[in-house]
């Protein structure tokens, strides 16, 4: 049998050459591999130095008069002790989905995750807390009044409140086919929420009961909502569609601001004017038919506002995905 062997053709000191080719070629290839390295390190780092992340789903934001808190997924907790131009961040242990955060009226903090737990804070937010809401659904909002009840409801109209940070609650659950999506006291007496189905609520007599307000109508699936008294009040939902009362939830008119988007969140001022957002950036400020398109915006979804004083409305905060910025009046046309 015959061996074939194969043997290097190449002219005397090529084969030499070729292999220092091959090695040379690896170095380099190391040394940028290094170098991409490097930078991707010291852009994790930098991107981890910042108090909002790009990757943050920021929910909902509430201020106290002292200090705004944001609050979102994975835990985050974001604070503010200057209106909002500048952040500190805090995570919360087991890293929980935080949907809602509201101020009560002593100055402390209640948020909500999406395992349906409360958790509250001091009024500086240093320090957070959980206790469990024996809910069976799913719970969608919470509030908190100016007596310090707390109040989460949701699905299959559920309805629970607390008075001791939630070591005790009160279930005022209905037990129908529907979520409740918003809710908002103006005062420690009277207090409106909002669901599927244009399901209206309100009371007048501090939660202890509800009575049926003015339907929103069967279609309607109401996403933010805001009073700035007892009467006046904005509800947002899909396609642009904007809802609204000035005889406290009785009775309502719908409006359309030009935009197909849906919208999240809503601010109404005692001014008059509202502020809305929505997905990809959508921003409007106005009231009934009469609306100015408020451009500049990341095109990210936007959802949660608040005012950066809690009179007046001057500044508003809003937050997003990687998103949490203060708005000055010409931004938000307030």
């Amino acid at each position: 049998m015959t061996k074939m062997l194969y043997r290097n053709t190449l002219p005397n000191g090529s084969r030499c050459r070729s292999v220092a080719a091959v090695l040379t070629f690896a170095i380099v290839a190391t040394t940028i591999a290094g170098c991409d390295d490097d930078q991707t390190t010291n852009a994790v780092a930098a991107e981890q130095a910042k108090a909002v992340r790009r990757y943050d789903v920021l929910q909902s934001v509430a201020q106290n008069g002292r200090l705004m808190v944001a609050v979102g997924a994975y835990g985050v907790v974001e604070t503010s002790s200057d209106n909002g131009a500048n952040w500190v961040r805090r995570e919360l242990p087991d890293a929980p989905a935080l949907i809602k955060v509201a101020a009560c009226g002593d100055g402390h903090f209640a948020a909500l995750d999406m395992n349906g737990q409360l958790w509250h804070a001091g009024a500086d937010a240093a320090t957070w807390s959980v206790a469990p809401i024996p809910a069976q659904d799913a719970l969608l909002d919470l509030t908190c009044t100016s007596d310090n009840r707390v109040w989460a409801i949701g699905a299959r109209s559920a309805i629970f409140s607390s008075v001791d940070d939630g070591k005790t609650w009160t279930n005022q659950s209905r037990d129908e086919d529907a979520q409740l999506l918003n809710i908002q006291f103006t005062s420690a007496l009277n207090g409106v929420i909002a669901g599927e189905f244009g399901h209206v609520m309100v009371t007048h007599d501090g939660g202890k009961s509800w009575a049926d307000g003015g339907a929103l109508g069967d279609t309607f699936y109401p996403q933010g909502m805001n009073f700035a008294d007892d009467n006046r009040g904005v509800v947002v939902g899909l396609n642009g569609v904007e809802q609204e009362t000035v005889d406290g939830g009785k009775t309502w008119k719908v409006h359309h601001v030009p935009t197909q988007a849906p919208l999240y969140g809503v601010i109404l001022a005692k001014s008059g004017k509202a502020f809305v957002v929505g997905a990809a950036g959508t921003a409007f400020s106005g009231l009934g038919d009469q609306w100015t398109a408020m451009p500049g915006l990341p095109l990210t979804d936007l959802r949660g506002l608040s005012s950066a004083s809690g009179g007046a409305v001057s500044t508003v905060v809003v937050s997003g995905a990687g998103l949490l910025t203060a708005l000055p009046p010409s931004h938000t046309g307030l």
